[in-house]
């Protein structure tokens, strides 16, 4: 009976490493247009009260915000939406958006442009940089990257974390683990 208990206990530990599905602190976002995995310690903003600042063009999809505030700054991300009247790959969208980011930033200061594959096969690029969003804001370290979806649907992706943190590796996971919805 003994062994029995301790083989069992063993299986039940085992099977438990291989089927954690939150083992990277991400959960699955599921909307109908777009899917991606976000922290699991994050929450999801709703504008009920107009909190969001209206974006030049296009819609806000998705805005997320750590729960955690430090120095008054929570890392966050957001997705905006866009019709594109013209065909375009979501790399070039990248580039067109990233154009105008030194008029549209304080203090801009760009770090480097990586290639990133979304978890839909799509391939993109990620511009890292850093910048403050007006003179009142602490200078912030930002990634943006974009996919195109069906009916040249563009969506661009914003993440804002503090600028002291040197490896984005694990946010450039999360922005790649976003996926369009046919």
């Amino acid at each position: 009976m003994k062994k029995i208990f301790i083989i069992f206990f063993s299986l039940l530990a085992l099977s438990s490493c291989f089927f954690n599905s939150n083992k990277d602190g991400l959960t699955s976002y599921d909307s109908d247009k777009f899917s991606m995995r976000i922290p699991n310690n994050w929450e999801i903003i709703q504008n009920k009260d107009g909190i969001l600042p209206k974006p030049r063009s296009g819609s806000i999809e998705l805005a997320v915000t750590a729960k955690e505030e430090k120095n008054g700054f929570s890392n966050n991300l957001l997705v905006l939406s866009e019709d594109l009247k013209v065909e375009i790959s979501p790399g070039e969208y990248v580039d067109s958006t990233s154009i105008n980011a030194e008029k549209n930033y304080f203090e801009y200061s760009k770090i480097e442009t990586k290639d990133i594959t979304f978890a839909d096969g799509k391939k993109s690029k990620v511009n890292i940089f850093e910048a403050r969003y007006n003179n009142q804001t602490p200078k912030l370290k930002f990634l943006q990257t974009a996919d195109i979806c069906e009916k040249n649907k563009a969506y661009y992706l914003t993440l804002a974390i503090p600028k002291n943190i040197t490896d984005t590796t694990k946010y450039e996971y999360m922005l790649s683990t976003f996926s369009c919805k046919k």
